[in-house]
This record gives C-alpha cells, structure tokens and sequence, in this order.
C-alpha cells in the first residue's frame, strides 16, 4: 500500500545537472555528480556558486525541466 501523504515523490527519471560558476555565472564545472561539484568549489579560487537543474531526455535529446536552483547557502549550511 503506497503513502498518500509521503513528503517526497518517487525517484524520478529525470537527470540532475550540477554547475558550479564564478560570480559572473560562467560555468567552470559542470556534471551528474554532486560531490565532485562539491569538491570544485571547495578547491577553487573564483567558483562562487553550485547551481541545480532537471532535464528530461529521450536518448536523442535534453530539455530543461523548470528553472536552474542555486543550491549554494544549502551546501554550505551542511558543510558546517
């Protein structure tokens, strides 16, 4: 019997896409792993934000689902 009430959706089919970018929103990373974005702007001198997005795809193409997330202030509150 499935939770009618559960916070959370099941896992979902979309690809999350990680960005880290410098304070002009160049991107200087970017990839399906969260840690190494972590990692990136941890370790670099001029990434100032981690940035978030969904894309759905077909195996022939990608398309953004929504609108990036700047998951910065959240990745640092955990890193405390």
């Amino acid at each position: 019997m499935s939770n009618v009430y559960a916070i959370h959706p099941p896992k979902s089919d979309l690809i999350l896409l990680y960005e880290v970018v410098d304070e002009n929103g160049v991107p200087e990373w970017g990839g399906e792993s969260p840690v190494k974005a972590f990692d990136w702007l941890d370790n670099s001198i001029t990434a100032s934000r981690i940035l978030v997005s969904a894309w759905d795809s077909d195996e022939e193409d990608a398309r953004l689902v929504g609108q990036s997330i700047d998951i910065t202030a959240i990745v640092m509150a955990g890193a405390k």
